[in-house]
């Protein structure tokens, strides 16, 4: 009897790894867009729940509370991409950070954060309106912001604006 044997021919190996090679080109890229879009909602979908529970501890405790730029998990810095600092201050003095409230750590090292300090009032009212943009990689198409009115009312803002000034 006799025995076949089966097997990969060496043009139908070399065809498959053609194929399998255009499949990848073509692919990677779109699973980094979509991988970038998919950071960039998430990160600005946190600073937004941030903006909220300081806002919402404002009003619970009836004192002044402000969200800034992280600089050492005590206080204030101004570049964003180092994270968020929650504080708790007085109201003649916005700048000083009486208690810790909430810190969210750095964001990726590759991503740029522009944003303002802000505080809320007692009664929920912010000290004027703000926005932040979170750019995955730096590039303005996968960007996302939220801002908040001078009212205090937090929402999700235009996509697409960039990260620069």
């Amino acid at each position: 009897m006799p025995r076949f044997q089966s097997a990969f021919t060496l043009v139908e190996l070399m065809v498959t790894i053609a194929v399998a090679a255009i499949l990848l080109t073509v692919g990677v890229p779109s699973l980094k867009s979509l991988y970038d879009g998919y950071r960039g909602s998430s990160s600005i979908s946190e600073i937004q729940q941030t903006l909220a529970f300081a806002r919402n501890q404002a009003i619970s405790y009836g004192r002044p509370v402000g969200v800034c730029a992280n600089s050492s998990n005590t206080s204030c810095g101004s570049d964003w991409s180092n994270g968020v600092l929650v504080y708790a201050t007085t109201a003649g003095s916005t700048d000083t950070v009486n208690q810790v409230l909430k810190v969210i750590d750095s964001f990726n090292s590759n991503d740029s954060v522009k944003g303002s300090k802000i505080v809320f009032r007692a009664d929920g009212i912010a000290n004027g309106s703000a926005s932040f943009v979170y750019c995955p990689n730096g590039e303005t198409t996968a960007s996302r912001s939220v801002s908040v009115s001078s009212s205090g009312l937090i929402s999700e803002g235009a996509d697409n604006q960039s990260c620069s000034g």
